[in-house]
């Protein structure tokens, strides 16, 4: 084999152009055996899943399966009604919420005042619908909002909840 070799590079060194097309040849046979290769141990199509169609919203994040509760949430937190938030809530938040004074009459006295003041929700968009092992989720919202204290301009903010394993609302960050 290394008489083969070295003949060959006496060659290609005597006679340039021959040796030069040679290699090139030799690079080209190399080139296509790895593309060969690669297709062959390549997964074909028949071993992928089939592509599925997604609901998206209007930013286009794909949407993964509602859950009423939080949907029940931004639509009191859109009408000003702190009775439909709270009844959301799972019913070991409600406990805990009212273990720290927190009732539904200063939640609707606060959406009340807010509401006299001109606030108002713009738009909801659910951004994303995470699940959990343990069977809970994370449900990403961002909602535009104008005339809230303490500016009253318009703002976007982001809402994590976090739900139990039948929708209900945990916690809202």
């Amino acid at each position: 084999m290394r008489g083969i070799l070295a003949r060959c590079i006496r060659f290609g060194t005597r006679h340039r152009f021959l040796g030069c097309l040679g290699l090139l040849i030799g690079l080209l046979v190399l080139c296509g055996g790895v593309s060969v290769a690669a297709t062959r141990l390549s997964p074909g199509s028949r071993d992928l899943a089939p592509v599925e169609q997604a609901e998206v919203n209007q930013i286009g994040t794909v949407v993964n399966d509602s859950l009423d509760p939080v949907d029940s949430y931004i639509e009191a937190m859109t009408n000003f009604d702190a009775q439909g938030m709270w009844d959301a809530y799972a019913s070991s938040a409600q406990a805990q919420m009212s273990a720290r004074g927190q009732t539904i009459q200063q939640l609707q006295q606060g959406l009340d005042r807010a509401r006299a003041a001109g606030a108002r929700i713009n738009d909801a968009e659910q951004i994303g619908n995470y699940p959990l092992r343990d069977g809970r989720r994370y449900v990403f919202y961002i909602v535009s909002r104008s005339g809230f204290p303490p500016g009253g301009g318009d703002e976007e903010l982001y809402f994590i909840f976090t739900t139990d394993p039948s929708g209900h609302i945990l916690n809202v960050t």
